[in-house]
């Protein structure tokens, strides 16, 4: 086995190792035993392999121990050392690590090298880990194009997506409604509501459950509540933005490959679609299991409902309250559920604008994850950096954690330091 081999050879160059295979015992805590051996260590080698990804305890333990790594400032070192082709996982992407999956001893050489030169220092400062971030954006992008080439990358689009280009962000649009609402309201004499009321309301209201104030505008606008929406989603002065202009280009067929096979979307605006429309990119919007689309249209998936702009409002379902959300969130079988699954299972998705409390969206990620035989990490969301000081441990400690939660659904995140730069990310996949 590589551990022996490894084990072996570094104990022959004269360097103690302690292998927790063997010298685990029977009973043993196995991270509290793990850590207080690390404590007593200078480097640390974890062996990144697809048997141990398989393993839920082994990944356990390596995230637990770079966590405490980074909570405490620990001085020693990290190495990973990947002995195959699986990819390393972002939780370990930031440090600097030795492959053996090409050339055994060679990578065998220059870990005993490295180690002859160590002298317990932390293995990356600030300018090697940017010099790292760079190369592995590289690769990410490298992985999504040729995703796109193949026909097989599905961008899922959230809320993000259309806030740049003058669509209403969410508390704005109950607000909105809500004013309706009270307004409505306010003919009935018995209750007797002013501007006073509504204003109040908002105030008592407004920073509640954004789901439950949804069941109380579908109740109350009833029939004239998806065009109530409409009307509110679209009463500012909506335009198109880099960011809907980096997807168009995303989205026009290629010259030599295959073209992007689909877009999901949150949104219920059409402002994607008005674009697409302009640069003579054929497509077709899709709410219901009904409507189809021809093998020369791009699909645009509206999994919680859709509102064009003009024309008849369609007969939609919108998932705006939260009575919407636990049926679709309980109907395994719903026509969005399986939609997104099938997407999920057979292509590489990208998530731009989504933050990934959705809890259905969770779920379809974990089922996945969980159908995903070789647990490969096919899907990238792209994420603002956290808004602690750069390289300090805070921030390193916050990005882990989201690096492991993205990771336990099977998805790798590129970090960016503004949303600004997510039109550039998708040029450069383009």
């Amino acid at each position: 086995m590589a551990v022996d081999k490894i084990a072996q050879r570094l104990r022959a160059e004269g360097f103690g190792v302690w292998d927790n295979r063997s010298q685990l015992k029977a009973g043993d805590n196995v991270q509290r035993t793990i850590l207080g051996e690390l404590e007593q260590s200078n480097v640390l080698l974890i062996i990144v392999s697809e048997n141990s990804f398989r393993s839920e305890s082994a990944q356990q333990e390596f995230a637990t121990i770079v966590l405490q790594q980074e909570i405490t400032k620990g001085s020693r070192r990290i190495i990973p050392i990947k002995i195959d082709g699986i990819s390393m996982p972002s939780y370990l992407a930031h440090l600097q690590y030795l492959d053996f999956s090409q050339d055994f001893e060679v990578g065998m050489d220059r870990l005993v090298a490295d180690l002859r030169l160590t002298k317990a220092a932390l293995l990356a400062s600030a300018q090697a880990a940017a010099g790292t971030g760079g190369d592995r954006i590289d690769s990410q992008v490298r992985t999504l194009r040729k995703a796109l080439e193949g026909g097989r990358l599905t961008l899922v689009c959230g809320a993000g997506i259309s806030v740049k280009a003058g669509i209403p962000l969410w508390g704005d649009l109950l607000v909105r409604l809500l004013d309706r609402m009270l307004e409505k309201l306010s003919k009935n004499p018995s209750l007797e509501i002013g501007k006073n009321t509504a204003v109040e309301f908002q105030k008592i209201y407004g920073g509640g459950s954004s789901l439950i104030i949804g069941k109380y505008l579908k109740n109350n606008l009833g029939e004239d509540f998806a065009s109530e929406t409409r009307e509110a989603l679209y009463a500012a002065n909506t335009r198109t933005s880099d960011l809907i202009d980096s997807i168009v280009r995303l989205a026009r067929p290629q010259r030599d490959a295959k073209p992007l096979d689909s877009i999901i979307t949150f949104n219920f605006d059409c402002l994607v679609e008005e674009a697409l429309d302009k640069n003579a990119v054929a497509n077709r919007p899709i709410f219901s299991e009904s409507i189809k689309h021809d093998g020369n249209q791009l699909p645009v998936y509206h999994v919680h409902g859709y509102l064009p702009r003009s024309g008849a409002v369609p007969k939609t379902d919108l998932v705006f309250s939260e009575d919407a959300y636990h049926s679709q969130f309980i109907d395994a079988f719903s026509w969005s559920n399986l939609i997104q699954l099938s997407k999920l299972t057979q292509n590489t998705c990208l998530f731009i604008g989504i933050s990934l409390t959705d809890p259905n969206m969770r779920q379809l990620l974990d089922v996945a994850w969980r159908k995903n035989p070789d647990k490969i990490m096919s899907h990238f969301i792209i994420k603002k950096r956290p808004e602690h000081p750069r390289e300090s441990s805070l921030e390193r400690v916050s990005k882990l954690l989201e690096e492991q939660d993205a990771n336990a659904l099977g998805l790798n995140i590129i970090w960016v330091d503004s949303t600004d730069e997510i039109p550039s990310v998708l040029n450069r996949i383009s």
